[in-house]
Formats: C-alpha cells, structure tokens, sequence
C-alpha cells in the first residue's frame, strides 16, 4: 500500500482554489494592446517579471541567485489575492491603505496555507527587502511596469486621463523603488526619459 503523501491532494486542491484561481482574477491597470478590452491580471505579470528577473540576473551581477530570484518573482504579488491590485495611477487615499491591506491579506493566507509554509515565509523574506536578490526584483518589477508603458505608447495614461504632469506626481514613489537596485535603476531612468520626451502617450485637457 502506498504511503499518504503530504501535503495532501486536498491540500493541493485548497492550494489551486485559495491562491492560483484567485490570482488569475486579479485584473491590473495595464490594458493589453494587443487583445483590446482586457487587462493584464497578476499571475501574467508575475510570470514577466520572472521570467525578465531570471534573465537578467546572471548578465546584471554573477552572485545573485537565480532561484531566489525567480521564487520572489513568482509570489511577490500573491498578498493581492485578497489586498486587490494597487494602481500607481489610482486614488491617495486608496494607496494609503496598501500596506495594512497586504498585511492583513499575508496574515489570512498564512492562516489558510498552512500546508505550505515557503509560499509566506518567501513573500516575507521579499517583502523585508534585506537580500540583493529581493531588492533586484523589486526594481525589476518597476521597471516591467514602464516597459509595457512604453511598448504601449501610454495607452493605460489615456484610457485613466493622467497628464504628463500628474504622472511624474503619482509615480514619486514608484521612482523611489526602483533604486532599491542601482543597475536595474538604469533601465527605469531610460525607460522614465523615454516617457518624458514622447508627451503623446499622455493624456492631454485639450484632446
């Protein structure tokens, strides 16, 4: 007779039902240019920004670790499965309330995920940003933000009514962020001067 296994299947079915289904739901700002009408969801973005991370790593800094990248890469966002996504282009008062809203989200799926413990010691190993590989990702992460931006010639700043102007505004933070790695900074001021000097992908009062 075969021994059980653990976790169990029904642990791998609570698994599928409490963090990937949900995860594939959870629709972000970016409008897909080339499928019009639909948004890119988190576990699309979470797979570029691994599979970009993983890429880079070995060409950006020899003693990063590939697999530690690509393990925050894969959850970084997962809290979202119950905090939703939060627009850099949204509303203050709702980007007030991210991080209360992601901890608690951590809280509830280490409550629920008890069958697997890496998936939230993983989140909270990104989450404290002390490793290089965790700061490298989430300035990758960044950065995939305004690659998309630019490859869409700003559609997502039409579609929202956001100004060159209050761009540079609400992405203060945002900036911030991505020198949590200097190289992978580069590539954000390039990307962020390349926005700047195409005024047309932003939404202008008088179109």
């Amino acid at each position: 007779m075969t021994n059980p296994i653990s976790p169990s299947l029904p642990d791998l079915i609570d698994l599928t039902k409490v963090a990937i289904y949900p995860f594939l739901q959870i629709y972000r700002a970016t409008p897909l240019r080339f499928e019009p009408g639909r948004h890119e969801n988190d576990a699309e973005h979470s797979w570029s920004v691994a599979l970009v991370a993983c890429a880079l790593a070995p060409q950006i800094d020899s003693l990063l670790d590939v697999g530690k990248v690509a393990q925050f890469a894969t959850v970084h966002d997962l809290v979202e499965v119950y905090a939703g996504d939060t627009s850099n282009l949204g509303p203050e008062a709702e980007k007030k309330t991210k991080d209360a809203r992601e901890h608690a989200a951590l809280d509830r799926l280490k409550a629920e995920l008890t069958a697997f413990p890496w998936i939230c010691q993983t989140i909270e190993e990104y989450e404290n940003q002390t490793t290089e590989e965790a700061r490298f990702v989430k300035a990758v992460d960044k950065v995939m933000i305004l690659l998309f931006d630019v490859i869409d010639e700003g559609e997502v700043y039409k579609e929202n009514h956001i100004t060159l102007e209050l761009w540079q505004q609400k992405m203060t933070k945002h900036r911030e962020k991505a020198r949590r790695h200097a190289a992978i900074f580069q590539y954000y001021d390039q990307l962020w001067n390349l926005l700047v000097s195409n005024p047309q992908f932003f939404y202008r009062v008088d179109s």
